[in-house]
């Protein structure tokens, strides 16, 4: 059982929720106001609506992880990065991995970051969401070795009390 610590985050549904690019999302987080909308046709399917909840309730948890443990998270991506490694735990930081460059990553762009970021809050929704599940996340393609080598960086890194959010 997973348990977060902090203030209270209001989550809503809305309706025509769109990304900063203007394509259909479903769901955003706003950090600041500690607020997560979720697209409302989520109501109709529970085991996405959680995997989703999950992976947005994660973005809390990485700012407030610090610099130190976001820059091990960056070396794992880098290690994948530097092994070939195909997939992602979700499509969210997939599409961002696609279009990534070397540049990006040696320079630890924006765009990197984002991938970062998106690269571990799906890992914890394809980690932590497996309950009530039947059968793997469809969105993951990472593989199974190395999705067990980002739970153990999880379970080491994050502990077993309570996830600050």
């Amino acid at each position: 059982m997973m348990h977060f610590a902090g203030r209270p985050v209001e989550i809503r549904y809305q309706t025509g929720l769109r990304d900063t690019a203007g394509n259909e999302a479903h769901a955003a987080t706003f950090i600041p106001r500690r607020r997560i909308l979720l697209d409302a046709a989520l109501r109709r399917r529970p085991a996405e609506r959680n995997r989703i909840l999950l992976h947005e309730l994660f973005h809390f948890v990485w700012v407030r992880l610090g610099n130190p443990r976001r820059r091990e998270w960056e070396e794992l991506l880098r290690r994948e990065r530097a092994e070939k490694a195909r997939g992602e735990a979700g499509w969210s930081a997939e599409w961002r991995k696609r279009k990534l460059a070397d540049e990006d990553v040696a320079g630890r762009t924006r765009r990197w970051r984002e991938y970062c970021c998106e690269s571990f809050c799906d890992t914890a929704a394809a980690i932590f969401g497996q309950a009530g599940r039947s059968g793997p996340d469809p969105e993951c393609t990472l593989g199974r070795a190395r999705l067990a080598r980002r739970a153990a960086w999880f379970r080491a890194r994050l502990g077993h009390g309570p996830l600050p959010i």
